[in-house]
């Protein structure tokens, strides 16, 4: 069976689920690293916007980012 890299297990994800988070990441695909996929995927022509979220944590509020996929690179 052929290992698939970081970077397309995070652009199979987006393509059935539309976006990720940095916890999705990690825990559902193992990607410790979710911003420099990301960027990658966006230098080989993916379209994919950052949405900021803020959440009350257990010991203060928390940002971080969800990425959302918008066109995949035309052929």
């Amino acid at each position: 069976m052929k290992k698939i890299t970081q970077d397309r297990a995070v652009l199979l994800w987006l393509e059935e689920n539309i976006t990720i988070n940095p916890m999705q990441a990690l825990n559902e695909l193992g990607v410790f690293r979710l911003a420099a996929c990301i960027c990658r995927l966006r230098e080989d022509g993916y379209t994919i916007i950052t949405r900021r979220i803020s959440k009350q944590g257990k010991h203060g509020k928390i940002n971080f980012a969800e990425y959302r996929i918008i066109s995949e690179v035309k052929a």
